[in-house]
């Protein structure tokens, strides 16, 4: 049996390398091809980027995004594919930034219906994108709403969508309309059109850009085009779903970074061409413009990880990490830009511009593709996010969401005085019954009536040291917030044998040896280091045949670093304790521990 599981980890392990080494070369082949587009004559250069996409379909770069069980390599939609997704971008976006925008609304639609489709869509769609069909997503309205009418058995469009790029040979777009059911609006919903069969009106006349013409983005009328129900993909609402929606972001960003890493390498060999490299402060645009493509270069790679590990969580914190990691990804790639724009244009001068050199299309091309709405709106986003992770765990404003474990911190004291400042009692322990009834049960799980000296981890505000102060000859309360503190000694100032200081365990520990210690929701706010490490201060500071009490609950919390459950189970495992006492209640958990002799 041992010899099959070892056959079968050897063959997972084969079949892993198998698919690296598919989009290694994959990558390799789009970074050659790239850099065949890029040394193309510019003169002339306007027409549409169609024969580009076919080149990039020899290469299997339009198939590479569809699952691997239907003839793709799963980049953007199976574990651990989105770095090499970006990375891909970023040198078809250093191939042609009209391009780039093509491919990257390519990879979008397929994404769109792998995550929203059903198998059938899915295939469907698979057999097109073999056959040679280009995805798309078309979302911009323009002065008539677009809408979709249920008439008979199919449906009806209605409106006009700008800015559809590609329009002139995308073939399977995703456009997206308000579904109406009679004058009912229901929601945003995608269609995929088979844009051969529904022949909508195409108005070139819109399309006068500074950059980016090939892109060939037009203003399309669907008004009477119809599709069929199985056109519908997902349902109403799911085109604005997070984190899929706002984490695209990366994607375009990705594709701007590879414009900034041609500009790099025109720049260093125009001057090296020239004998200019020399030029003490040509060589310092240099370095500049080289440090930006690398600071591009690790945002790409940093959004790619955070992606694989929230692109498709529904959970909270995944979702605010790929909208931050979106909103800071962007912004830092149209700030720098920006800079490199300025800093070759300058460099280059304006003979640089002319034709035969390639500056010329590629500034254009970068400065059109970078207009994105409200930038403002989007670093004030960053600040605010920022501000608020401040207070809700020690990564805060030191590492903000480069932590490869988001939650590999404890929460510091901050984020415990932030709760006291907007509440005297944030969790109702002074009047929930839930609270009242399960410090009930805490008590009756005491072995003693009576204990030495008692040590209470996490006192809070003191509504159970109230209680345990009447089973201890001497009782200390220790918590990381001075404005808890302040109403615990209030609250117990007719117990004189009780006494609190402020200390954070387990990095503070009192002075003193305790029979009783109760950590009672307060360890699951530690990271493991700091769990193991008040363990073993706590194991150091109590006295033989003493009582250790863990009461947590046990239902996850997005901001805890640890659950109930993993807390008990480590501690329980121990060797300074036995277990004496255990019970399992609906939310809470409760573990006696006798602290045992080691000789």
């Amino acid at each position: 049996m041992e010899e099959l599981v070892e056959e079968a980890a050897e063959v997972a392990e084969d079949e892993s390398v198998a698919e690296v080494s598919v989009v290694q070369r994959l990558l390799r082949d789009a970074r050659a091809l790239a850099e065949e587009l890029a040394a193309r004559p510019t003169a002339g250069l306007t027409a549409g980027a169609e024969r580009d996409l076919a080149r990039f379909a020899e290469i299997g770069l339009l198939t590479a995004p569809l699952p691997t069980a239907l003839g793709g390599l799963g980049l953007g939609i199976e574990r651990a594919t989105h770095v090499a997704l970006l990375r891909i971008l970023a040198a078809v976006g250093g191939a042609d930034l009209a391009v780039g925008r093509l491919y990257e609304g390519h990879v979008n639609g397929i994404l769109l219906v792998a995550r929203y489709g059903t198998a059938r869509q899915m295939e469907r769609l698979a057999e097109d994108v073999r056959g040679g069909d280009v995805c798309g997503v078309w979302n911009t309205g323009g002065a008539v709403a677009m809408r979709v009418f249920e008439r008979g058995k199919g449906f009806r469009l209605e409106g006009v969508k700008t800015f559809a790029t590609g329009a002139g040979f995308v073939t399977r777009p995703i456009v997206t309309a308000e579904l109406m059911v009679g004058e009912e609006p229901r929601g945003w919903q995608m269609t995929l059109p088979r844009m051969e069969t529904i022949a909508p009106t195409v108005d070139r006349s819109f399309w006068h850009p500074l950059g980016m013409e090939r892109s060939e983005s037009y203003q399309i009328d669907f008004t009477d085009c119809r599709v069929a129900g199985e056109d519908l993909i997902g349902a109403p609402g799911d085109f604005y779903r997070d984190p899929m929606f706002y984490g695209g972001a990366v994607r375009f960003a990705s594709v701007q970074a590879g414009g900034i890493l041609r500009l790099h390498a025109m720049f260093a060999a125009w001057l090296d061409e020239r004998g200019r490299g020399d030029d003490p402060y040509q060589a310092a645009r240099l370095g500049e413009v080289a440090m930006a493509a690398q600071g591009a270069v690790l945002w790409v790679e940093r959004a790619g990880a955070v992606a694989d590990a929230c692109f498709y969580s529904e959970e909270k914190f995944a979702i605010e990490r790929m909208h931050e990691c979106a909103d800071m990804t962007r912004t830092a790639i149209l700030q720098l830009a920006t800079r490199v724009i300025q800093l070759v244009t300058e460099g280059v001068g304006a003979h640089g511009l002319l034709e035969p050199f390639g500056f010329e299309r590629v500034l254009r091309d970068l400065m059109m593709y970078l207009r994105q709405p409200a930038p403002d709106q989007v670093i004030a986003t960053i600040g605010r996010f920022s501000r608020a992770k401040l207070h809700r765990r020690s990564s805060g404003t030191e590492w903000g969401f480069w932590s490869g474990d988001p939650l590999a911190e404890s929460l510091p004291p901050r984020y415990f005085s932030r709760i006291y400042d907007r509440k005297a009692d944030p969790w109702g322990f002074s009047s929930s019954e839930y609270e009242r009834e399960k410090y009930d049960i805490t008590l009756a799980s005491l072995p003693r009536e009576q204990y030495e000296a008692g040590l209470e981890v996490g006192c809070s505000i003191g509504v159970l040291t109230a209680r345990l102060a009447e089973r201890a000859a001497s009782l200390l309360g220790v918590d990381v917030t001075e404005r808890a503190l302040q109403q615990a000694r209030e609250r117990c100032a007719g117990f004189p044998w009780v006494r609190f200081e402020r200390l954070q365990v387990p990095q503070e520990m009192p002075h003193g040896r305790f029979d009783l210690i109760v950590v009672s929701e307060v360890a699951y706010y530690w990271e493991r280091a700091d769990l193991e490490m008040a363990a073993d201060r706590i194991a150091g500071c109590q006295m033989a045949g003493g009582h250790l009490v863990l009461v947590h609950l046990t239902e996850a919390v997005r901001d805890y670093p640890l659950t109930g459950d993993e807390v008990h189970d480590y501690w329980t495992r121990r060797p300074e304790w036995v277990t004496v006492h255990a019970e399992r209640h609906e939310r809470f958990r409760l573990d006696v521990l006798e602290r045992v002799c080691m000789g």
